[in-house]
């Protein structure tokens, strides 16, 4: 348990350099952009390959379809949550797409990696990556489709994507007797590494951007947290008191559903010309809300 804390500590304070960054001015939108973009195309896809880069396990293998198939279940039940909490609100137009998506899509690669990593240690992010296939596919194509409120299916937005590209990559080095030289995988480990406290620091960041006294007064942001950070992960875990399936796969599974809003809300809000204000206030209020809730979902898992 002390360790548990301790660590937690350590995600309090990287958050914390990150909001004093952002609220001295020591760095701007510009910064945050560019940090962000290296996290998604270059140190998220080096973790993701990494953890994959080990021995074929027929246990893990087993493990990893189960999950795959839980994850397209636990979705469903998010989109569900979305449009209830959604119609509860009353909500239209732009901001009940930007409700819906942030409902939907949850920050399972900055913080839910972490997070993963903390309880479970390299395997589970192994894991996470198999879990995240749903969230690279789907927040390019229902993703989109929500944002724009416009019909169809872009196969290429689906797959050619860092997430989905690294994916593939390590699961070659899983299933083959191929794997990475040396060098190479060192040099994937220590980009790695770097995830975890850069992801960290752009979430504080993002904070320090917010003025916490409108989000506490917004009846939509405080509901939306609610119903994301508690609502979202107690029907998950309900539903998995009846359901036997490995102790693994349940961990991740209560894990991803209690993120906060991805950073991909305010991103595609802003590329689709949506309610970018709003997008902007569910991030923050889930994310700092998070501080609480996750601490509570990691010692109940331990």
């Amino acid at each position: 348990m002390t360790e548990i804390v301790s660590k937690v500590l350590t995600f309090f304070v990287l958050i914390g350099i990150g909001f004093i960054l952002r609220r001295t001015n020591l760095v701007d939108d510009l910064f945050t952009k560019g940090v962000s973009r290296f996290v998604l195309y270059v140190t998220l896809p080096a973790l993701i390959v990494d953890s994959m880069n080990f021995g074929y396990s027929y246990e893990v293998f087993s493990n990893a379809v189960i999950l795959l198939m839980a994850g397209g279940v636990l979705y469903l039940i998010l989109w569900f949550v979305g449009v209830v909490s959604s119609r509860i609100l009353k909500l239209t137009g732009d901001s009940r797409s930007v409700f819906l998506y942030a409902v939907l899509f949850g920050n399972v690669a900055y913080m839910g990696y972490p997070v993963v990593e903390l309880i479970i240690g390299n395997e589970g992010v192994f894991y996470s990556a198999v879990f995240n296939i749903w969230f690279n596919v789907l927040t390019w194509t229902v993703g989109v489709r929500i944002m724009s409120r416009e019909a169809g299916f872009s196969t290429r937005r689906a797959f050619l994507n860092p997430g989905m590209i690294s994916v593939c990559i390590g699961l070659i080095l899983f299933f083959t007797p191929l794997k990475l030289p040396l060098f190479l995988d060192e040099a994937l480990a220590l980009l790695g590494e770097s995830t975890i406290p850069l992801a960290m620091v752009v979430a504080g960041i993002i904070l320090g951007n917010a003025k916490l006294s409108t989000i506490l007064k917004s009846r939509t942001v405080i509901f939306y947290s609610i119903v994301k950070l508690c609502v979202a992960p107690v029907i998950v875990f309900f539903l998995l008191s009846v359901v036997e399936m490995p102790a693994m796969v349940e961990k991740i599974l209560i894990i991803m559903s209690a993120m906060p809003a991805a950073a991909n809300t305010s991103i595609f809000a802003r590329i689709f010309d949506s309610d970018y204000e709003l997008s902007s206030k569910l991030i923050a209020s889930s994310t700092l809300f998070s501080l609480i809730t996750i601490p509570l979902i990691i010692s109940f898992l331990d």
